[in-house]
């Protein structure tokens, strides 16, 4: 499930089998890194969306989180989360971003933009596939 107005008329009616949460998470410096913000963010949104495709109608990923500097709200919203009603939350972030838990998936980010469309997809599969794979070590456990 997409955040969105549709998606989540159905959640309250099925959260049983909605399971799960993503949150993505990426760090954000607004001051000097504005296309690594937007890299970070693209590769992030690919690779989310991805994993939704796959298990349809057992997820929901959520709008993207800004870690600004000492700010991050990734705890507060897994807590509101689970008290929601989701079992699983996944946190999916770049491989720089200092989150270490049992939940955070990192993601090996590169400038996507000079890849020729075969590599490129070839790149965002394997992630999706990687974070899949998380997924249901998680659901196993």
């Amino acid at each position: 499930m997409l955040f969105n107005h549709n998606d989540l008329m159905l959640l309250n009616d099925q959260i049983e089998y909605i399971d799960t949460a993503i949150i993505p998470a990426i760090p954000a410096d607004y001051a000097s890194r504005l296309l690594d913000i937007a890299d970070q963010y693209e590769m992030i949104q690919y690779v989310t969306l991805g994993a939704e495709q796959q298990f349809k109608g057992r997820l929901l990923v959520l709008p993207p989180v800004q870690i600004l500097g000492d700010y991050n709200p990734v705890s507060l919203i897994d807590s509101q989360l689970k008290e929601f009603g989701f079992k699983n939350i996944i946190v999916v972030c770049p491989q720089t971003l200092q989150i270490d838990a049992d939940n955070v998936h990192k993601v090996n980010i590169i400038p996507l933009e000079s890849m020729d469309n075969e590599m490129k997809q070839e790149f965002i599969q394997d992630n999706v596939k990687s974070l899949m794979k998380f997924i249901i070590t998680l659901w196993n456990k």
